[in-house]
């Protein structure tokens, strides 16, 4: 059976339409519907009633043409990013634009616009010099003057339900450019991780890496033990840029390491509660489903999502009594790094004695306490390292150590360099 075309699905899309009509009244933006050929399949009712700026503009220039090679960029930038585009459509008019694709190709687009992101008092008086061309004095500023003006907050939630709406008018959906999002992502955030390992780390060597990967590992089983989930995926995203600067020539042994390191994730899930059936179906899926996969991107969104997993299966099955009070535990820590802590005043918090929270911690995290209070401080000392030019007494006193040598001898500890080292190298890393 043939696809409908764009134009004869909107006509049986009544909720569809309804949600435009909704999205145009409620952002007050004009909102229309176009084809590949730039025609209107579909416009709200402000449309015809927006301000004669544009108008204005079409009796000295061609607005059409401009308008059109506005939104063909603006559209081939929404699927490249896998969301909404915010942009300049002419002048100092704005767009939000958003694809309708049908079987993964591109049908049509949504445009809302005209808007403003700020007050006409902002425009230099040449902007308006230059608006002004060919027109009587004051006619631009007052067409100007009838267009909404929307901030950046309400722009950037506007473009997230025009990228729904565009959902709902495509065939199958956007899932597709709901993938590239994902991966665009999970790209930025492991080449952060790169760009750290490679400015802190001199040595880069297979014997280095090893030694980190078998660091990381040690660390993001205690977090799967505790269920922490975002600690548990940024470590993740460390692993996998180890992974990536170890085996970036051969995707196949990429491959062998990251089945490896799921295998490790796996055991520390049944440890913390996942049922032993339901690893053994996940472990079927790491034998068959890599092999569909050609690519690194598709191969780390791949990884995270059994990570995922894994974690929702901790939360369905884990013993919940020491699971609570050891989440108080860790809450209190994060909330009181930076004030003098011990065991016995973290152990009041939680209704325990001392050595009963101090053997919880050891068994569920693989640390003792004290390393555990340590490892969030540097943690939280790194961050300031890297973001404020603070002096290093300061930032030991802001991250709860009493003085700048101890605090300097617990992070060359755990991190095998000292703050000082660590600076540099963030703001001057080393040469490849």
């Amino acid at each position: 059976m043939a696809t409908l075309s764009l134009s004869e699905r909107i006509k049986n899309k009544s909720d569809a339409i309804e949600d435009m009509s909704s999205f145009s009244e409620t952002n007050r933006i004009p909102l229309q519907l176009m084809d590949l050929r730039g025609e209107k399949i579909w416009k709200s009712n402000s449309y015809d009633l927006r301000a004669s700026f544009c108008q204005l503009i079409q009796s000295t220039r061609r607005p059409t043409r401009m308008c059109q090679m506005a939104h063909k960029k603006a559209v081939h930038e929404s699927i490249r990013w896998g969301e909404a585009t915010i942009g300049r459509c002419c002048s100092s008019l704005m767009q939000i634009t958003a694809p309708v694709m049908a079987d993964g190709k591109l049908e049509g687009c949504l445009v809302a616009s005209p808007f403003l992101l700020f007050d006409l008092s902002e425009l230099q008086p040449e902007e308006i010099e230059l608006l002004q061309k060919g027109q009587k004095k004051g006619k631009i500023e007052k067409a100007l003057a009838s267009i909404s003006i929307i901030k950046d907050g309400e722009a950037n939630r506007a473009a997230k339900t025009l990228f729904l709406l565009a959902d709902q008018l495509s065939t199958p959906d956007l899932s597709c450019l709901q993938r590239v999002r994902e991966i665009q992502s999970l790209q930025g955030k492991i080449a952060d991780q790169i760009r750290d390992l490679k400015a802190l780390e001199k040595d880069l060597s297979p014997s280095s890496l090893t030694k980190l990967s078998y660091e990381q590992e040690k660390e993001i089983i205690a977090r799967i033990r505790l269920g922490d989930r975002a600690g548990a995926k940024e470590i993740l995203y460390r692993l996998l840029a180890i992974l990536l600067t170890q085996y970036l020539e051969n995707f196949e042994l990429l491959k062998i390491s990251i089945w490896e390191l799921l295998i490790i994730l796996t055991r520390a899930a049944v440890e913390a509660g996942t049922t032993i059936e339901e690893v053994l179906g996940m472990r079927y899926r790491f034998i068959t489903e890599p092999a569909s996969i050609k690519d690194q991107e598709n191969l780390c969104i791949w990884t995270v999502q059994v990570l995922e997993k894994l974690m929702d299966g901790i939360y369905e099955t884990r013993h919940a009594k020491n699971y609570q009070r050891l989440k108080r535990a860790m809450d209190f820590i994060e909330a009181h790094y930076d004030e003098p802590l011990t065991v016995e005043q973290i152990a009041r918090e939680v209704y325990l004695s001392a050595s009963r929270l101090s053997h919880i911690v050891k068994g569920e995290l693989g640390v003792t306490l004290v390393n555990y209070i340590s490892k969030v401080r540097i943690d939280k000392a790194k961050g300031l390292l890297k973001a404020r030019e603070l002096p290093l007494s300061q930032i030991a006193l802001e991250v709860g150590f009493p003085d700048q040598s101890y605090f300097t001898k617990v992070f060359k500890k755990i991190e095998n360099c000292t703050p000082k080292v660590f600076r540099q190298n963030i703001i001057q890393p080393q040469a490849p």
